[in-house]
């Protein structure tokens, strides 16, 4: 245990800043804010299911109210409270997934350092999915949450976890809570795949450690189950994400001279 600790030991510290809901990365001794990498990924990458889901969870708002209600009219007030609830049903419900996502996220974390976490009946399936993962894999997992940053590309990020596989090799992983596709047995994206080619890139800057494999790691919110993804082609998913990371520097740019 004290070699495995000595050899992912950091060459330089990375703390995480929060400012108001942003946040930012630190090199120890460097005043600059780095940009994380789902920051720059969010912000340089659309995503074309996100307005179906709110359409939709707009219609599901306006179901239960008229499902529950008596036959007689609705007034002008009621139906202006149903049309505002019904353009920010969405946030809320983004919101509850996000809080249960970090509320397994901490769990995981918690399993990983010896604790024992607390075990909400809302976090109970994705928690016992990623022990059903541990179980049947056998890797041997180090870590936990753990803080980057690229000196070189001048960004940022938190990786959930690594592991050794059975040749010694390191294993990134970034667990994912994300509802299942209609179209894959897993919930995962493309763009998480950039996501984990910056992670490598950045972990062996932080830790002068070369990155043997990426994984997507997912855990289903809704039953125990799970779905490792493999990224294939990590050089590639850097340059895509690099592609991101510039169009997020030039966004913070003027663009016009408006005094003109």
């Amino acid at each position: 245990m004290v070699e495995t600790m000595e050899r992912l030991k950091p060459l330089y510290r990375v703390k995480l800043i929060e400012s108001g809901r942003s946040h930012f990365y630190q090199v120890e001794g460097d005043e600059n804010w780095l940009p994380g990498v789902t920051t720059v990924l969010g912000a340089a990458i659309p995503k074309p299911a996100l307005l179906p889901w709110a359409l939709n969870m707009m219609a599901d708002n306006v179901r239960t109210y008229l499902t529950a209600r008596e036959e007689k009219p609705f007034t002008k007030d009621e139906i202006e409270t149903l049309i505002k609830e019904g353009k920010n049903i969405y946030k809320k419900k983004s919101e509850e997934a996000a809080d249960i996502g970090t509320r397994v996220h901490q769990a995981i974390d918690d399993l990983i350092h010896g604790k024992t976490p607390t075990i909400t009946e809302d976090i109970k399936a994705g928690v016992e999915g990623f022990q059903k993962w541990q179980e049947e894999h056998k890797l041997k997992v180090e870590l936990g949450d753990t803080k980057l940053a690229s000196k070189l590309f001048k960004y940022g990020g938190s990786l959930d976890f690594i592991a050794f596989d059975n040749d010694g090799g390191l294993v990134i992983f970034d667990v994912k809570t994300t509802k299942k596709r209609k179209d894959r047995d897993h919930g995962i994206y493309p763009e998480y795949a950039y996501q984990l080619g910056a992670y490598k890139k950045a972990f062996e800057e932080t830790y002068g450690l070369p990155v043997k494999d990426l994984y997507a790691l997912w855990v289903n919110k809704e039953k125990p189950e799970f779905k490792p993804v493999r990224v294939i082609n990590p050089d590639i998913c850097f340059e895509g994400f690099l592609a991101a990371l510039k169009l997020y520097s030039l966004s913070k740019w003027e663009k016009f001279d408006e005094t003109a």
